[in-house]
């Protein structure tokens, strides 16, 4: 597949950010990327297994660009002339092999979640893209109902990125033994490409300032097609370690 040609960023015009996003704090004030240059973006896209995250024929529709430097990653698209686009810590295309763009799994649980995709820790991803795998390895279509009911959303407190943990009683993955670390201020620029100009439409983009949380959902909730998808779920107890990359058990999935 032929790659689109990629330009750097311009210098952005001097923004006083913290008159333009007066609700960031000190810390979001100063989580920028680091992934700034055309060397960053093609040593991205020609290593393994990070080239993969964008390197099939349904990933001509976005395009992956380096940041601006010093460029938030909170911004909306005040900061890129009205376009849209959104951040991807490059962690989750690395550690946990995630792919773009977002499908339509993925899309509606962030707008059900009601945040951006950089605003979700990489734990969180790690988490969504394992159950996406569970669920094509037993035939069954990845639903926000039954991922929600397995797992809930838990204020960042004083961190920044919002975390998503297993349902006591109902877990379906181990906890973490470690998090993922060192990600912070390696992001992207995602936007669409010419091809399809509504690949970032229907989901949330940029990140949001107050989040609101919810309960997890019961079974009485959901759906009988997905309360018999939980029960095949709760029969198989605890599946794997989702930190130890890839699942040993559904490789052949990743």
């Amino acid at each position: 597949m032929a790659r689109t040609k990629v330009t750097a960023n311009p210098p952005p015009p001097s923004i006083n950010y913290k008159a333009s996003y007066s609700w960031a704090s000190d810390r979001l004030l100063a989580e920028t990327s680091s992934l700034i240059a055309i060397v960053d973006w093609r040593a991205h896209l020609d290593s393994e297994p990070l080239g993969k995250s964008f390197g099939r024929v349904h990933d001509a529709y976005i395009s992956v660009r380096p940041c601006i430097a010093g460029e938030l990653v909170c911004v909306d698209n005040r900061s890129n002339d009205g376009e849209p686009f959104f951040f991807f810590y490059q962690t989750v295309f690395k550690s946990i092999g995630q792919r773009l763009p977002c499908n339509s799994f993925e899309r509606e649980l962030l707008t059900e979640l009601n945040v951006a995709a950089a605003q979700l820790h990489p734990n969180s991803w790690a988490f969504i893209r394992a159950f996406s795998i569970l669920c094509g390895f037993f035939g069954h279509v990845p639903s926000v109902d039954i991922f929600l009911h397995s797992f809930e959303a838990k204020s960042p407190g004083n961190n920044l990125w919002v975390s998503l943990s297993g349902v006591t009683g109902r877990a379906i993955f181990t906890l973490f033994q470690q998090s993922y670390k060192g990600f912070e201020g390696k992001f992207f620029r995602v936007c669409c490409s010419d091809q399809d100009r509504t690949t970032l439409d229907s989901f949330p983009l940029y990140w949001v300032e107050k989040l609101k949380f919810k309960k997890a959902k019961t079974l009485d909730e959901l759906s009988s097609a997905d309360r018999e998808v939980c029960q095949v779920l709760a029969s198989l107890g605890v599946v794997f370690t989702v930190w130890s990359w890839p699942p040993p058990s559904l490789t052949t999935w990743v």
